[in-house]
């Protein structure tokens, strides 16, 4: 009938919070995923749970980094009991690197995503599991060069891979922003890429099982920016 604000809780001392991603298995349940700050300018992850009845903080692991910076930007939940949040964080050399944590149903648990050494930086934005075995997340990459390029890693319910992903020849920045798989062996996944002209344009990878091909996308006649940020 209508949208109604709910309630949300403010971990103690925060005086930022913010939401970036939600997933819902049931009215009863939702797991969203953000980051909260002090006044100490500390960042760390957040994750809500929506009972259906109220939002609840839950508890997320502390990432140490320089500076100490962590955040939760795509979140995807198979049942009430299993949902994993991916996001990035600074590491001890200050670089930004890869973050993914699963919820149990208990607590929230990090878990070791992979980076390729010669990156200046990476982060993951969105995820998406077809089941609890299987997840999909994307992201950015930035190459030796400084160029950011797509990035994608897959967790087989072992551990997480990086998977290789084309970029568009030319392309000066490439990024992947969300991803949604109805299995294992078949992903979309959307972001933009700034062309050789230097306009930002639409991006979409699908994969196939064995590998992530770009797909053609339109662009709106004559939009000076475009992009994509949700699938």
């Amino acid at each position: 009938t209508g949208w109604v604000i709910e309630s949300t809780q403010t971990p103690t001392a925060a005086y930022i919070t913010s939401q970036a991603a939600v997933s819902c298995t049931s009215s009863t349940m939702c797991m969203a995923v953000g980051r909260s700050a002090n006044l100490a300018e500390t960042q760390v992850t957040l994750a809500e749970n929506w009972n259906g009845t109220k939002w609840v903080t839950e508890p997320t692991p502390t990432q140490s980094g320089v500076p100490p910076i962590a955040f939760l930007s795509g979140v995807s939940c198979t049942t009430g009991s299993a949902c994993t949040a991916v996001g990035w964080h600074y590491n001890s050399l200050g670089i930004g690197v890869t973050t993914a944590e699963v919820w149990n149903g208990t607590k929230w648990v990090l878990e070791h995503t992979p980076n390729r050494l010669s990156a200046e930086g990476s982060g993951l934005s969105g995820v998406s599991c077809p089941s609890t075995t299987a997840c999909t997340a994307v992201g950015v990459d930035v190459d030796t060069d400084g160029t950011p390029v797509t990035l994608a890693e897959v967790w087989n319910g072992t551990k997480w891979l990086i998977q290789p992903t084309p970029n568009r020849k030319g392309a000066k920045n490439s990024t992947l922003a969300a991803v949604s798989c109805t299995s294992a062996t078949n992903c979309t996944a959307v972001g933009y890429y700034i062309n050789a002209a230097g306009t930002e344009v639409t991006l979409a990878e699908t994969w196939n099982g064995t590998t992530w091909v770009i797909q053609t996308t339109p662009n709106p006649t004559g939009a000076t920016s475009s992009s994509l940020s949700g699938v």
